[in-house]
């Protein structure tokens, strides 16, 4: 419970909160049919890889940048970070993710929108 007085530990929940919330926004937004023709799996690739690999640069230092909710129950499960943290990172880490979609639905067109990258199964 100490670590809730912690400035370094509320920073840390932020950076987990914005990093997921940055990471969502560009990786699906990379994902939308911004122009006419078929999409290229390599560009949605490259657009979540380099959005992890500058979330790491800039909010590594601060929480490790797990931005994952599976990568922060294996440090969790390898005994790396106590349960107070661990439920406050995947808490954030959700959040984060739920509002880059969200602003990613409201400034992205109804056309381009779609369905917002989901996966769906077509039924022939």
């Amino acid at each position: 419970m100490w670590e809730l007085r912690s400035t370094s530990f509320w920073r840390a929940i932020f950076a987990e909160f914005f990093g997921t919330l940055f990471y969502v926004f560009f990786g699906l937004g990379a994902s939308l049919h911004w122009a006419p023709g078929p999409l290229h799996v390599l560009q949605v690739a490259l657009a979540f890889g380099l959005a992890l690999a500058t979330l790491v640069q800039a909010v590594g230092h601060i929480s490790g940048a797990h931005v994952n909710p599976a990568v922060t129950f294996a440090f969790l499960v390898g005994s790396q970070m106590s349960l107070l943290r661990a439920f406050c990172y995947m808490l954030a880490q959700l959040l984060g993710a739920v509002a880059g979609a969200a602003v990613l639905y409201s400034v992205t067109p109804s056309a381009v929108r779609g369905n917002l990258a989901l996966n769906t199964v077509m039924v022939s």
